[in-house]
């Protein structure tokens, strides 16, 4: 069955229990912290961007953005209005709202530190999935309108992809894992060593080990 709806919100500034409910760190002491940019990959990095779980997800199309949890949380409750509950239905939640983010009120003077906090944050570079759906009875044409209903509560412009689809990687830019060769990066070391690499090396070499930790 889909996930249920018990449970109260957690609190700020103390070590606190996530219910299952809710877009927010687990077992996290919550701090303020910085606004930060979204991430942009330029190396073909497919962290992220493929389904782990489920049949059926949704991944962010268009440039990077930032989400908040109470966007999230009305995407989370229109896929679950819409999408009955299966036999041995789940919806997974990739994202989590781990960045606090504290507001000052209007016409207040500068300094004095950061305001107050004010609500949850997330950054979403491109090709990121947001959530993923599978079921016994559930039906590709119904997982995709649920999408597509929750993609109109989000910022940015999201695509619905399944097992078949390739790995986005960019804006304009696929892969495809299974037919891509595996690169050993260790092998590409040894022949053209960095100076980061050469280092390590000689750290491993026991005249170094003997004096390390002095």
């Amino acid at each position: 069955m889909f996930l249920s709806r018990v449970g109260r919100p957690s609190g700020f500034r103390f070590m606190s229990v996530r219910w299952s409910h809710e877009y927010a760190p687990r077992y996290k002491e919550q701090q303020k912290k910085q606004k930060g940019r979204v991430p942009v990959r330029t190396g073909g990095s497919t962290k992220g961007s493929t389904l782990q779980f489920g049949q059926y997800g949704i991944r962010l199309k268009s440039e990077g953005v930032r989400l908040t949890a109470e966007q999230l949380k009305e995407a989370d409750n229109a896929i679950m209005r819409y999408v009955r509950p299966l036999n041995n239905g789940q919806l997974w939640k990739r994202l989590c709202t781990n960045i606090a983010v504290c507001i000052k009120g209007n016409e207040t003077r500068m300094g004095k530190g950061k305001g107050a906090f004010d609500h949850w944050m997330v950054r979403v570079p491109t090709g990121k999935i947001l959530f993923e759906m599978s079921g016994d009875n559930l039906h590709e044409r119904v997982a995709r309108e649920a999408f597509r209903k929750a993609g109109t509560k989000l910022p940015g412009v999201y695509e619905f992809v399944s097992r078949k689809s390739l790995t986005r990687v960019g804006l304009h830019s696929f892969k495809n894992p299974k037919l891509d060769p595996k690169v050993n990066y260790f092998e590409k070391l040894e022949k053209k060593p960095t100076k980061r690499h050469i280092n390590v090396l000689k750290s491993q070499e026991p005249e170094y080990k003997l004096y390390r930790g002095r």
